[in-house]
């Protein structure tokens, strides 16, 4: 295998496991990720639905990001 090779794969690798992670904290503490992201730009707090809302869509990336990682060892 030629080194770019192994060298991409080591980026995308751990791009994944941040890309994870951030939206497994993200799920776990919505409102923390906000204050983190978001609320420099914000007048006051969002309503409760958004929060809710950006609980499931994080879930739903969190997902992506598990598959894409663990999908290559259940193939095997």
């Amino acid at each position: 295998m030629p080194p770019e090779v192994n060298a991409f794969s080591w980026i995308f690798f751990i791009f994944m496991c941040l890309w994870t992670g951030i939206a497994l904290f993200a799920t776990i503490n919505p409102y923390y990720f906000w204050k983190l992201a978001q609320s420099w730009k914000a007048l006051r707090e969002p309503p409760r639905a958004y929060f809710v809302f950006q609980r499931i869509i994080s879930g739903v990336f969190a997902l992506i990001g598990l598959s894409i990682l663990l999908l290559p060892h259940l193939l095997r």
